[in-house]
C-alpha cells in the first residue's frame, strides 16, 4: 500500500506541473479530480464496510494433538459494490500460556456476494484455542486508502489431552464393606434397594412386592404404578488435583499438558475398572473449588473440557480449603509436589483410603526420603507417573506401586 500512496504522490505531482506548464481549464479540472479521486473512493469504501459482515467457525471445534482444524472465515457484502480487497486481522493463543499470535488474510467479495478462506490450525498442546478476528479493513479501488472497523468475533477450538491406557486398579472396591455413614450419591443410571432414594417410577411387574407400591400415583393412574429404589455409590472416589506451576510460555504448556494427560488416563482407567468418581480442583481466576461428577464418557469428556479452561494456582495452597467429604469414600491424591501438611489433613479427615498419584520428572524431582518414610508410616500407597514416560508409567498404575 506504501507503494501506491508513494505512485499516487508523484503522479498528482506531475499532474500539477503539467497543469501549471500548460494553464488551461481541461488541465486545471483534470488535476482537481486526481486529487478528489481518492476521497472519492475512500467514501464509497466506508459505505462498503457499513455493509460487510464477517464470521467464523472451526471445523472441528474438538480435536486432538497434532490434528490440523479447519477454521473458515466467510464475509457477506449486502452493498451494491463489490471489495476488491477486505483484510481480515485475526490472532490465535493457547488460553493456558496465554501468548498471542497475529496474522491477516485478504479476500474480494463481489456485489451481494459472499467469499470465504480457510487456515488450518494445529497444536502440539492440549487446551482451548482462541481464535479472534480483531478488525476488518476495506481498501479503496486504487488501493491507496482504507477504513477499518473493530469486530471482535472468534471461536474455540478444543484441543484433548491423550488418554493412556491403564492395567491396573488403583482402588480398593469397597462396595461389599460396611459403611460408617450412609452414601448421599446415588448411581444416576442403574436403580437399585435404597428405599430412602427414589430412582424412578414403573408399572407394576409379576413379582415386584407389595412395600414398592406407589399408593399416591397408583389411585390418580387406577393402576399399580411401583417405585424404583435407588442405587448408593458405595465404591465412590474422589480424584482431588492439586497442581502447582509457576512456569510460563512453553514450559506452561508442556507441564500443563503433562499433568492433563496423566489426570484424565488415571480418571479413564478407574472408571473402566468400575470406580465411578468426583474430580474436584481449585480454579485460581474463579476463587472456588469446581466439582465434575464421572459417571460416563460423556461426562468423562464434560470433566475434560472443565480441565482446559482451569487455571490451577502457581504456589503453595489454595485461598480456601475444600470440605471434607463423607466418611467411607476413596480420595485420589494428584498432584506434582506432594506437601506433608495436605496429606495429614486428608488422611485424618475420616476417610476410608487415600492414595497418592505423584506427577513428575522422577529423575530430576523425585519423592524425597523422608517423604517416603512418612508414606510409608502411614501406610498411604503412592503411584507414581514419570512425564518422561507417559505411556509406560501410567499402564503400569495399580501392577506396580
Amino acid at each position: 500500500m506504501a507503494g501506491k500512496r508513494i505512485a499516487y504522490i508523484i503522479f498528482l505531482l506531475l499532474i500539477g506541473l503539467f497543469s501549471i506548464f500548460y494553464n488551461v481549464y481541461f488541465t486545471m479540472i483534470f488535476f482537481f479530480a486526481v486529487v478528489l479521486l481518492p476521497f472519492l473512493l475512500l467514501l464509497v469504501a466506508e459505505m462498503s464496510l457499513r455493509k460487510l459482515s464477517v464470521k467464523i467457525t472451526a471445523d472441528p471445534v474438538i480435536t486432538e494433538k497434532n490434528k490440523e482444524t479447519e477454521i473458515r472465515f466467510e464475509a457477506e457484502n449486502a452493498s451494491a459494490i463489490p471489495v476488491t480487497r477486505l483484510e481480515i486481522c485475526y490472532s490465535y493463543c493457547n488460553e493456558i500460556s496465554g501468548s498471542v499470535k497475529k496474522d491477516k488474510l485478504y479476500l474480494s467479495v463481489d456485489k451481494k456476494s459472499s467469499a470465504y478462506s480457510t487456515i488450518s490450525l494445529k497444536s502440539e498442546h492440549c487446551g482451548n484455542i482462541k481464535v479472534t478476528i480483531e478488525r476488518i479493513r476495506c481498501y479503496d479501488f486504487l488501493g491507496i486508502f482504507r477504513v477499518s472497523k473493530k469486530l471482535k468475533k472468534w471461536t474455540v477450538i478444543s484441543v484433548m489431552p491423550s488418554i493412556h491406557p491403564m492395567a491396573g486398579d488403583l482402588i480398593r472396591k469397597t462396595a461389599d464393606m460396611e459403611m460408617e455413614e450412609e452414601s448421599n450419591h446415588y448411581l444416576e443410571h442403574k436403580p437399585g434397594n435404597d428405599p430412602s432414594e427414589i430412582f424412578g417410577v414403573r408399572e407394576y411387574k409379576e413379582g415386584d412386592r407389595p412395600n414398592q407400591i406407589h399408593w399416591k400415583l397408583s389411585r390418580k393412574n387406577q393402576k399399580l404404578i411401583m417405585k424404583e429404589y435407588s442405587q448408593p455409590l458405595r465404591d465412590r472416589a474422589i480424584l482431588y488435583l492439586s497442581f502447582k506451576n509457576s512456569d510460563k510460555g512453553e514450559k506452561k504448556l508442556q507441564s500443563t499438558d503433562c499433568f492433563m494427560e496423566a489426570v484424565m488416563s488415571v480418571s479413564e482407567g478407574i472408571l473402566g475398572k468400575g470406580h465411578e468418581h468426583r474430580m474436584v480442583w481449585y480454579d485460581r481466576n474463579k476463587g472456588q473449588y469446581i466439582e465434575q461428577e464421572i459417571t460416563s464418557p460423556d461426562s468423562s469428556r464434560e470433566a475434560q473440557m472443565a480441565l482446559l479452561g482451569a487455571a490451577f494456582y502457581e504456589a503453595g495452597l489454595p485461598e480456601k480449603e475444600y470440605g471434607q467429604p463423607e466418611t467411607g469414600g476413596n480420595v485420589l491424591y494428584i498432584t506434582n509436589e506432594i506437601q506433608e501438611e495436605e496429606i495429614i489433613k486428608w488422611h485424618k479427615g475420616g476417610n476410608r483410603l487415600l492414595y497418592i498419584v505423584y506427577i513428575n520428572d522422577l529423575e530430576k524431582a523425585p519423592i524425597g526420603t523422608g517423604m517416603e518414610e512418612f508414606l510409608a508410616a502411614s501406610l498411604i500407597p503412592c503411584y507414581r507417573i514419570d512425564i518422561t514416560k507417559m505411556e509406560e508409567t501410567i499402564f503400569k498404575l495399580g501392577i506396580t506401586a
